[in-house]
């Protein structure tokens, strides 16, 4: 179950809303018992004559912070070939230097389906074009740059710099934004209260997270977090509900992983995922028991976690095997309760571990299975959830003869039932997002959203959101498989199995007319959108591939470039690349395919260190 945490973004229709009676009301101390003497003893005295105030030598870190206006254009996952009624937002961002290179930093879910986005700052009342170049859904960041350079925008910004350490408990911090409550920018101040493992209600896991006292209100999502020096611990970006003062930052060195794999791949790089579930050993008669099957004595091994679950498509399910012992990780010695040394006085939960690395990395455990202690090393992964949080855009659909189908989603869930649809889905599309296992590679969760009235489907329209098990028979895998199975159907009828043994059973032919039908009287422009299997910043493998052939190019383009600078192009007007080079009149194809195995050669002999040349 997710924990009931709100982003730190202020969202507000086209009209602005009304404040209501009260909302700027000072808090009554009477009520409390507080006294006058201690009402005054919690005022700040004002600076005496000649002494400045502590913010004032800190106001140059205020004019690297940027108001983000966005306008929002969701799709409507109900109807997927429609869009929800745009809305409009206002976050903050911030601008850092790091290893000498600026970068524009916000919150992924400030900038999620954003159709408009524009910065101001704080000093100056001039919007500037944003876009997104980057995001992180997980650790919920994103990169923006300027849709056109403007000479003044970077006049008097002095980019912040990231702290090299993370925040240690009561360590004081200041969180700047544009909260809602006004238009200037706005400090708020507070300590660290706890530094541990959170759940991100952006991302699928849990990362690293810094929780503060300091108030944290919409509108301040991508405002950053200062320490004593100025420099930057974290971006605000959540608070918990229904409690008082529990804030959340994304630590400084979420934050740099995230900019360190964008310099190396030009994309988002991610987080190390381990790939299984796992259960703390603390109770004494479990423990006991599972070390007895694994042929050893309880004084033996002091601790350890037992692995109770493996992903199906994860690289765990090579190594690893279910009522295995994971005793460490990374040389760090694993307690019962699943935690390993993080600081002086400090644990912390071992899945952080592996949050230091990305998918493909490999980390050392020791493994306690038959008897034996296996030292293997673990090759990590990217979470491959079952129903993603963030599926493919623009969102899938099929329409077969008036009956509709989507793939499950969480904003599908979202769309139907709220906030709650744990509670309020039907338990075949709940157990799923529960489970959240694929079994196998580009797995599904196929369900009949909702079947279009006809001459055809008459008695049908009572079917909506219910799961689809097989069509003809088959298995359906995917939405992709579906319409393959669609398409290529030759028998008179075609058959869908649901859940709870229902049956749907249409003519072929007869439904491929009532599709064309359908589509004209609800003004659907097309019967279906499968967006391709592509990396969506999940699938590591695929997501090497395109950096591998970016770079390729690059270096065809390089050799390219210097031909030209010879005097030396493409002949025929027919064999240009697009944005690589112009046409020029003497370099003929035999010498083009030359230069291809030029640019082979000299791409497999660059190292890592030689891509900051080309």
């Amino acid at each position: 179950m997710r924990r009931c945490t709100r982003h730190a973004f202020h969202v507000a229709p086209l009209s602005q809303r009304a404040c209501p009676a009260g909302a700027w009301r000072s808090r009554d101390f009477s009520s409390s018992g507080a006294t006058a003497r201690s009402l005054r003893r919690s005022l700040r005295a004002p600076p005496k004559p000649g002494r400045p105030s502590r913010a004032v030598g800190r106001s140059s870190s205020l004019n690297a912070v940027f108001k983000v206006l966005s306008t929002h254009c969701e799709p409507y996952y109900t109807m997927p070939w429609s869009t929800s009624p745009q809305t409009t937002a206002a976050a903050s961002a911030l601008a850092l230097e790091v290893d000498g290179q600026r970068y524009l930093v916000t919150n992924a879910h400030a900038v999620h389906h954003a159709s408009l986005l524009e910065l101001q700052k704080p000093s100056d009342d001039l919007k500037c074009l944003a876009r997104v170049i980057c995001q992180g859904p997980d650790c919920d960041l994103a990169l923006l740059e300027l849709v056109e350079q403007v000479p003044d925008f970077w006049a008097n910004v002095e980019p912040l710099s990231l702290s090299e350490d993370i925040c240690h408990l009561n360590d004081r911090v200041r969180v700047c934004g544009f909260p809602v409550g006004g238009e200037n920018i706005s400090i708020t101040e507070g300590i660290v209260s706890r530094v541990e493992m959170q759940p991100y209600r952006h991302g699928l896991g849990s990362l690293l997270a810094i929780q503060i006292d300091a108030a944290i209100n919409p509108g301040n999502s991508g405002g950053p977090a200062l320490d004593a020096q100025g420099r930057c611990v974290g971006v605000a970006f959540q608070s918990l509900q229904d409690a008082d003062n529990i804030g959340y930052l994304i630590p400084a060195e979420v934050l740099r992983h995230f900019l360190s794999g964008y310099r190396r791949c030009g994309g988002y790089a991610g987080f190390g995922h381990h790939g299984f579930a796992w259960q703390p050993l603390d109770n004494r008669a479990l423990r006991e028991a599972v070390l007895r099957e694994n042929g050893t004595n309880n004084g033996d091994i002091p601790g350890g976690v037992l692995v109770k679950r493996i992903e199906p498509t994860s690289p765990a399910s090579e190594l690893l095997r279910e009522r295995d012992v994971l005793l460490s990780i990374a040389g760090r010695s694993i307690s019962t309760g699943g935690t390993v040394h993080f600081r002086r006085g400090e644990r912390i939960a071992f899945p952080y571990v592996t949050s230091q690395k990305c998918p493909h990395d490999t980390v050392e455990c020791e493994v306690l299975r038959d008897s034996k202690v296996h030292q293997w090393h673990l090759k990590l992964g990217w979470p491959s959830p079952l129903v993603p949080m963030h599926p493919l855009q623009p969102p899938a659909y099929l329409i077969f003869g008036g009956l509709v189908f989507v793939p499950l989603s969480e904003p599908y869930l979202r769309s139907e039932w709220g906030e709650l649809f744990e509670e309020r889905a039907p338990v075949c599309l709940a157990e799923p997002w529960l489970r959240n296992i694929p079994r196998f590679e580009e797995e599904e969760v196929v369900v009949l959203s909702c079947v279009f009235a006809s001459a055809l489907t008459a008695g049908l329209t009572h079917f909506v959101n219910r799961r689809l098990h097989r069509c003809n028979g088959e298995q359906v895998r995917n939405l992709l498989h579906l319409a393959s199975l669609l398409d290529a159907a030759t028998a008179s009828t075609i058959w869908f199995e649901l859940d709870d043994d229902d049956v749907i059973a249409l003519p072929t032919e007869l439904a491929r007319a009532t599709t064309r039908l359908v589509l004209e009287t609800h003004l659907i422009p097309a019967e279906r959108s499968l967006p391709a299997l592509e990396e969506q910043g999940r699938n590591g493998c695929e997501h090497e591939a395109a950096v591998k052939l970016s770079k390729f190019m690059s270096v065809f383009g390089l050799v390219l470039s210097q031909l030209s600078y010879h005097g030396i192009g493409i002949t025929s007007t027919q064999n240009q690349f697009a944005g690589t080079v112009k046409p020029w009149p003497s370099l003929r194809f035999c010498d083009l395919l030359q230069c291809w195995t030029c640019a082979r050669h000299l791409f497999h002999s660059l190292g890592d260190d030689d891509w900051s040349l080309v």
